[in-house]
């Protein structure tokens, strides 16, 4: 696997969701989210989004799975702007860093496409 623009892109867009979880959760007071795990939220969800845009999707169980946590993402994105809660910002910055690992491990173990001659 060659490392293209695109995984160093969603690296670090996962990377600054974490940081923004970590700025919240101990209350560092980031420029855009205070000490406001709603903010957070809303950063880390659009964070988790861009990276998102980041891939090409497959027609492969990798990509149903990668679907189903991305699915569980804007379930705990909405549940932690409505609750303000910690627990589901943390379970969202856990979801994004999964859904990160499982497109990269996919994207690295991935053979390439040969087409077969008719």
């Amino acid at each position: 696997m060659a490392v293209t623009r695109k995984d160093v892109t969603a690296t670090v867009l996962t990377a600054l969701a974490v940081l923004a979880y970590l700025a919240t959760r101990q209350g560092w007071s980031a420029w855009l989210i205070g000490g406001s795990h709603r903010w957070a939220a809303g950063a880390i969800f659009a964070l988790g989004g861009f990276t998102c845009a980041q891939g090409r999707p497959a027609k492969d169980r990798a990509t149903m799975l990668l679907g189903v946590l991305g699915a569980l993402a804007l379930g705990l994105a909405i549940l932690a702007v409505v609750t303000g809660s910690l627990t589901p910002l943390s379970l969202l910055v856990a979801d994004i860093v999964a859904l990160w690992l499982a497109s990269t491990v996919r994207h690295a173990v991935r053979t390439p496409h040969v087409p077969v001659p008719h």
